[in-house]
């Protein structure tokens, strides 16, 4: 063998005892990049459940009757007169988020003419 030659591969001769540690290192290894990933995927749910928005079950029900008057399946004279007086509040509510909304826009645009101006 030459030893000028840089492209010969040295052959390593381990041990029993070797080639058992490297095993074991290579299960617990794994294990505890498993753990790791678990827990890590247990801390973003718990994350994306601390910042979500949950709707009541009457709010997804009065949506649901919102969208099927939309689509004029049914209409508000066969609902109750309870679900029509929570369907104006809903509606309403709607109406002046939408009004807080086009302001916000509406702000914002001024602020960018004003930047623009100067």
């Amino acid at each position: 063998m030459d030893k000028n030659n840089t492209k010969e591969l040295t052959v390593v001769s381990s041990s029993i005892i070797d080639r058992i540690k490297n095993i074991f290192k290579k299960l617990f290894l794994k294990k505890e990049i498993e753990v790791v990933e678990a827990e890590e995927k247990q801390k973003e749910n718990t994350f994306i459940n601390s910042i979500k928005i949950e709707e009541s079950d009457e709010e997804k029900r009065l949506l649901k009757l919102q969208s099927l008057i939309a689509e004029e399946v049914i209409t508000e004279e066969e609902l109750p007169t309870e679900d029509v007086k929570a369907l104006h509040e809903l509606y309403d509510k709607q109406i002046l988020d939408l009004k807080k909304s086009i302001d916000e826009y509406r702000e914002k645009i001024l602020k960018l003419r004003m930047n623009i101006s100067e």
